[in-house]
Formats: structure tokens, sequence, C-alpha cells
């Protein structure tokens, strides 16, 4: 007996049997159950997602008998012979496209069906017909027999002639989700005894990019490679893909500079023969994946393993991960031109691995001290069950009290916020501001840091727009992230002096707010007015030391302690 295809033998057969596309199927069905048939459909989408199967189901739907809800009834006579009658005609525009072609398809569409309502011409990859056959066929979808219904099928939509696509409806078919694709694999493998891993079923379906067709046809080829077990190893082997486990270690190993094992990774693969462009397709998915997780956006947008790309975005900013997308982007257009693709690839990873130790992962005697204190404090910790108990309790307490503060604090602050701005401007200085930066840098040493975590993975989104003695204005690119630093105020404050050295009074303040403040600043240096240092409620501040001659309203300032003229 011939064996048949998969992808053939578990073709659907009616509407009800297609993966996705519901909209669509709602859409046909409810026409037909109406009556209101057009001549003319245009499907139109990626490959493998149902375009010529829905075109022929369609063809039954047109010409059953005793439609159910407009859907084929597949027992009347015309629903058994109808994909084996000559009133259904595929043709396929790739090897069909000149105009003798469509000719010759005019003078057949004027004939009347033989044994059914409609004729049905189903053009496959109508987009590869050439000009003149696209019009020649205009005429006919202007004028068409009232037997006759085209459905056009194709990949790109963009190359048919507006006078064709403003003859049809016109239905655009999606990229099947990843799960639906895996619930159908999972149904054909258990009625064909194909034992195989859900890992590996979720990865055929990811590989596939949204084609029904390919998934299928990828587990029938890895049931001739696994006569046992197919796993998610066999699906990496045959396919040449690289999977997200592998991805991390490399990422991993350049997050440890550890330039031995980087060049091991593309040694082995260049052995195995690996795809670099397939490769590199896959590490900016992986890496589009890390920054939607660092965005707090929801896991069904993320095709690869969560905790992967959990471990990933606690060692990576959402700076390093761009700079990294843009040197692989930079380094893919490099590949077509060289013949030693390793080589060029290993050494533009060692230089991406060099820049993120030297620039964004600079080590920081602070944090080595803080971190072997922590291991020391926490190697002498020995409680009995009771003990734990009890500084459960007294912790639970301490934290409640620490909130309350931090929540006294933060209100302080933001009463205080136009004076802190006012005095950071009135002590900003370029060289503090420079300074400060460079020790900004280092935020992201504190991202697997326990006590620090959270507010380093909010801090690391804001930017140093001004700085002087005891002053920093921050900048964020939403309030979101304003309300989250003024909601973790106090514990912000102690980690912004554990990486600049002392304590600094600070502002957050969103994009839109900054820029109004800087304008407001340059309006009126350039007006010859000038800061003065302002007194900050609630001695939330140690004393400003100014290394100027005093003047009228710095004395002023120190005997009252009071609000003075903002301007002088």
């Amino acid at each position: 007996m011939e064996y048949l295809a998969l992808y053939r033998k578990y073709r659907p057969k009616e509407l009800d049997e297609v993966v996705g596309q519901s909209e669509i199927k709602k859409i046909l069905a409810s026409s037909i159950e109406n009556g209101t048939i057009t001549h003319a459909y245009l499907f139109s989408g990626p490959r493998g997602t149902g375009k010529t199967t829905m075109a022929k189901i369609l063809s039954k739907m047109v010409n059953c008998e005793a439609p159910v809800h407009g859907n084929a009834c597949n027992k009347c006579s015309s629903c058994l012979n109808i994909l084996n009658s000559n009133d259904v005609i595929e043709i396929d525009a790739a090897s069909n496209n000149g105009v003798d072609e469509i000719r010759d398809l005019r003078e057949k569409a004027n004939l009347v069906p033989s044994s059914s309502k409609y004729k049905v011409y189903i053009i496959d990859e109508v987009h590869m017909l050439t000009t003149q056959a696209f019009n020649a066929l205009l005429k006919t979808l202007e004028e068409p027999p009232k037997h006759v219904i085209f459905v056009l099928a194709t990949t790109e939509y963009y190359k048919i002639p507006l006078t064709i696509t403003s003859r049809c409806q016109k239905f655009q078919f999606n990229k099947i989700n990843i799960s639906d694709i895996v619930d159908r694999l999972r149904e054909i493998s258990k009625l064909e005894n194909i034992n195989v891993t859900d890992d590996a079923l979720y990865e055929i379906a990811k590989i596939s990019d949204g084609g029904m067709r390919d998934s299928i046809n990828f587990l029938d080829q890895l049931r001739s490679f696994s006569n046992e077990k197919i796993t998610i190893d066999d699906v990496f082997n045959v396919c040449g893909n690289v999977s997200s486990e592998e991805i991390f270690g490399l990422f991993e190993n350049i997050y440890n500079n550890q330039a031995e094992n980087v060049v091991s990774f593309f040694e082995n693969m260049d052995v195995n023969g690996k795809n670099y462009g397939k490769f590199f397709e896959d590490v900016v998915l992986f890496l589009k994946d890390v920054v939607l997780v660092k965005r707090d956006v929801n896991y069904k947008y993320i095709k690869n393993n969560v905790d992967y790309m959990k471990k990933m975005s606690s060692m990576y900013s959402l700076e390093m991960l761009f700079y990294i997308i843009d040197a692989i982007n930079n380094l893919m257009s490099k590949l077509g031109s060289v013949s030693r693709q390793s080589v060029i690839v290993i050494a533009n990873f060692l230089i991406i691995m060099d820049k993120i130790a030297t620039v964004y992962l600079k080590n920081s005697s602070e944090l080595l001290k803080f971190n072997k204190k922590n291991e020391v404090v926490n190697e002498n910790v020995n409680l009995t069950v009771n003990e734990h108990d009890k500084l459960t309790v007294e912790t639970v307490d301490l934290e409640k009290n620490n909130e309350i503060k931090n929540n006294i604090i933060s209100e302080n602050y933001i009463k205080n916020k136009e004076i802190i701005i006012n005095n950071t401007f009135a002590v900003a200085s370029k060289d503090i501001k420079n300074n400060l930066q460079k020790k900004f840098a280092i935020i992201s040493d504190y991202l697997t840091d326990k006590k620090f975590t959270t507010v380093a993975s909010i801090l690391i989104d804001t930017v140093i727009e001004v700085a002087g003695i005891k002053y920093i204005i921050l900048s964020a690119k939403n309030d979101m992230i304003v309300d989250k630093i003024y909601n973790n105020y106090k514990l912000c404050n102690e980690f912004l002096a554990v990486i600049f050295g002392e304590e600094y009074n600070f502002v957050v303040i969103n994009n839109n707010e900054w820029n109004i403040y800087r304008d407001a600043y340059i309006n009126n240096v350039r007006s010859g007015k000038k800061y003065v240092l302002k007194q900050l409620e609630n001695n939330l501040i140690s004393e400003i030391v100014n290394d100027k001659e005093p003047t009228i309203v710095d004395k002023l300032f120190e005997l009252v302690g009071e609000d003075v003229v903002e301007f002088k």
C-alpha cells in the first residue's frame, strides 16, 4: 500500500476540522446559509494556514444539496463526489501563469457545470500570473457567468493588481496559534501511535512559525528519524536549531566573561554544520522574549521557555539587551560576504562580551564587599524552630514599620519636590554629573542582589539629568516608573548612597515634566536669574557645602533658615 504523507492524510475535509481562522469559517458558513455567495474570493496569508484547504471545502459547501447551518452535509452525491468532479478545477498559477492559459480558462468557464450547481476555479499562488494574464482574468471577474465561482489564493497579496482585489471578497488568513497547532499534533500522534513528548510538540509548533502543514510534515519526518520516542533533542538534531537552554548558556557565559566557553560554543556549531542565519533568528527571538519579560508583558506573547527568560532578564539590563540585538543585526549583514563565517561570528561575540564586561558590568569593590558581608551574616545564622518562628513574626512587624516610615519619607520628599529641583539647579555641576553617571552604570551589577534587586530593576530605567552637591534630578519614561520609585523611596535612597558613596537628595520626574523644568531653567539663566538654595522641610537633608563666596542672600538663608525668594 502506497504511503500517504500525514499532511495529506489529515487534511481537513469540512469547516470544523480547520484549525484556527474562526472568523473566516464563521463568515463563509453564514454566507452559504443566507444565500449570499459571491462570484470571487481572495484568500491571502502565510503558507500552511489553510487557504487551499478552505477553498476546497468552500467548493463542497456551495454545491451541497442539503447544507446544515452553512456546512456541507457530507452525505449527498455532490459532497461525496465533488472533489473528483470536473466542476472543481485547481490551477497552479506558478506553472500556468501565461495569458494563453487564462484565455483557455475564460472559454471553459462559459460551459455549464457537468453535475453541480457551481463550477469552482481555485487558482493557487495567483500572484505569479503575468500582467497580461491578470488583464485577461479581469474581464471574467467583472462579468462572470452565474454558475462560476473563483477562489484566488496567495501568499503575497501586495503583488496582485488592485483591479483584481477590488472585485473579490478578501479574507486574510493568520498564522495559527502555537497551542492550537500542538493540540492538533497531539491528536494526530495519538491516531498514528506516535510517541512524542509535549516539549517536542511545542518546539515543532514554534519552528513551523504558525503553519499547520509545516508542523505536520515535520512530525512525519521525525517519526522516520526516531522509531521509539520523539524528544526535543530529536527536534533540534533534525531541524538544525539551537535550544533555548543552549542560547541561555551562551549568554550566561558572556555575562560571566567566560571567553573559552563562548569560543567552544561556536566551534561546536561549526563542526555540527549549524546554520548561522537560522541561529541568529532564534537568538533575536530569544532576546525579544527577554525584553518582554523585563517589561512585564503577558507570558502568552512569549514563545521561548519562560524560566530561561526570567533568569536572563535578572542578569541583563534593557540597555544591554538592545545593544546585543543591534550588534547581532550588524553581524548578520556581514556574514553573506565572508567564507569563514565561524571566525567572524566568534570575533564579534568576543567583542560583545568585552563591551558588556567593560561598559555594562564594571566590577564594583563595594558590591563584592557587600555580598561577602551578607554571606558571613547568613553563615552565622543558626536558629531553632521556635527561634525561627519568633524571628519571622518580628520581621513582619519590622517590615510594616519600614513601610510606614517609607511612606512618610516618600510624602515628605514629594512635598519637597520643587525645592529639591530648585536646589539641584542651584548647585548643578557637569563634573559631578559625569562622575555620578559612571557610578550609575554599575546598577546592573545589583539586579541579582538579594537586597537591592527590586530598586535596581526600577532605577535602571532612569537617567541622571542634573546633579550637584547632595542633589540629583532623575527622569523616567513614564509615571509608572516614577510611582514605583516613590513607593520604594527609602530603599532607593539607601541604594543610591551605596553606589554613589554618599547620600543624595533626589527627585524623579517623567520625561515630559523634565522637558518643562529644563526649558524653564534655560529661560531663567538667559534672562539673568540665578537659582539659590532653599530650606528643606522635616530635616531630611544634611547641610549643603558651598565652596562659593557667600552672598547676602546666602547669609540670610543661613541666619533665618527659611525659604527665600527663588531667584535673585
